[in-house]
């Protein structure tokens, strides 16, 4: 068996040294047949000449093939046009076929067709068509079509197509399809299509859809980061959504919990609402659109310990633009959707929770500071004995599912500072 090792290493390096002979150099056969390399119809000349079909019983080293070769391990000098069933596959030149084995397929130039194995597959030029195996598949020209492994894909040069992987996608050069990956897809270029993955995706420049179950990371993004835990890009043109989002430079949609910009708003808000709850807020986003994380506590409920954590997305927008109308320069109007998770005491994650809709007009004043008020409407669902106490009064009140509601209209007023 080392032996044998040894005649395969050796073969691969003479391949490397002696690829400069082309096909028109090979004497051509109908059949030929290999039962070890040195042994065969065409004797130790055999890289001189080419066949049709080929069976190679334990291993053949030939000059090429332009039909069909069967064998454990086939070695073909020159170059390989057809198909290939074997343990191991080598080709020197182009193949336009399919390679086949149980082991390994390497294509050396270029490769057009389909190649398939129990460990991996390398393709040394540009590959047109399908690579899968169980461990990787590596493509060191440009790939243009589907690459399926167990482990990793891997494009050196321009991808277009499919990736599909059990662990990692990574191209080099740019990326053009979809993306998937059991833990990451890695682009040292630009990228251009869809990407999912697991854990991560890092890409330099992204144009598309970007998914991760942990963190998107790019330069530059256009288009949508969604993770579940954190994005980061440089320069943002599109959207973000996740527990984080970070930009240097960002124009588009922030949805998160914490949506922390440069070129952002970064405000501090402390408001009252008519159901006795004292607030401050965090307000980050962009101008146009901001995030709110807050804290809140009920000093009227004088026997209890009544507090929240709420959560805040909403659209700012100055009056003289949004009503068109220079009269109200310096005034603005906000539009925001909340939730307001209520404790009693320590923290539970018992529903009891107030959702709203505020309309707010306010008025900016200098050094980023302004004021504003207006109405909200205010529905609680609840599952906590005494929540009635949180609304002065309802419209609507009533229990569905084991559950407490009560709808009411209010109001909320307060400032903000620290300014845009």
């Amino acid at each position: 068996m080392k032996q044998y090792l040894i005649f395969l290493i050796v073969f691969l390096f003479t391949i490397e040294l002696a690829h400069s002979q082309t096909s028109n150099e090979l004497e051509y056969r109908e059949f030929r047949v290999s039962v070890i390399p040195g042994l065969s119809t065409n004797g130790i000349d055999a890289v001189n000449y080419t066949a049709r079909y080929s069976l190679n019983i334990l291993g053949g080293y030939n000059g090429g093939l332009d039909g069909f070769e069967l064998g454990l391990i086939n070695i073909n000098q020159a170059y390989t046009s057809g198909i290939q069933f074997g343990t191991f596959n080598v080709s020197g030149g182009t193949m336009n076929g399919a390679n086949f084995a149980a082991f390994a397929n390497f294509s050396r130039l270029s490769m057009a067709g389909v190649q398939l194995s129990g460990l991996a597959n390398i393709s040394e030029s540009s590959l047109q068509g399908l690579q899968g195996s169980f461990f990787v598949n590596a493509g060191y020209g440009s790939v243009r079509g589907l690459q399926v492994a167990g482990v990793g894909n891997i494009a050196r040069q321009d991808l277009q197509g499919f990736q599909f992987a059990g662990i990692f996608n990574a191209s080099v050069d740019d990326s053009q399809g979809f993306q998937f990956a059991g833990f990451g897809n890695f682009n040292a270029d630009r990228q251009q299509g869809f990407a999912f993955a697991g854990v991560t995706n890092l890409s330099r420049d992204m144009q598309g859809f970007a998914f991760a179950g942990g963190v998107n990371l790019t330069r530059n993004m256009q288009g949508f980061q969604v993770s579940g835990l954190a994005n980061f890009a440089y320069t943002v043109r599109g959207a973000q959504i996740g527990l984080f989002n970070f930009a240097h430079d960002f124009e588009g949609i922030p949805i998160g919990l914490i949506s922390y910009y440069n070129n952002g708003r970064h405000n501090l808000d402390v408001w009252l609402s008519d159901a006795g709850f004292q607030n401050i807020g965090l307000k980050l986003g962009t101008r146009e659109i901001y995030n709110m994380v807050s804290l809140g506590y009920n000093p009227f409920l004088r026997d209890r310990d009544v507090w929240t954590l709420g959560w805040t997305i909403g659209t700012y927008k100055p009056l003289d633009e949004a009503w068109e109308n220079p009269r109200y320069e310096g005034f603005f109007r906000m539009r925001d959707l909340s939730i307001q998770n209520v404790q009693e005491g320590s923290f539970s994650t018992r529903l009891n929770s107030i959702y709203s809709f505020r309309y707010l007009i306010g008025r900016d004043l200098s050094g980023g500071f302004g004021l504003y008020a207006g109405p909200s409407f205010n529905l609680l669902l609840s599952r906590e004995a005494r929540s009635n106490e949180y609304a002065w009064y309802s419209i609507l009140r009533g229990e569905r599912g084991g559950s407490d509601f009560t709808f009411w209209v209010g109001f909320s007023a307060g400032f903000q500072f620290f300014g845009h």
